[in-house]
């Protein structure tokens, strides 16, 4: 026998105290490098592709 669900209630409460304190947010150079290392990842990943699909 199947169950329909006909209401779904979702309650959340958000406090502003909880917000100010996990908003800390990286300085720009370690995000630079942060952004650099995934740009070098995805191209390794592209060039490894490529010559996978080239040596077939």
């Amino acid at each position: 026998m199947p169950l329909e669900i006909r209401e779904l209630v979702i309650k959340v409460t958000i406090s502003s105290d909880a917000a100010k304190t996990s908003s800390v947010l990286p300085d720009e150079k370690s995000l630079r490098h942060w952004k650099e290392g995934i740009i070098k990842e995805c191209v390794e990943n592209i060039l490894n592709r490529m010559k996978t699909e080239a040596e077939r």
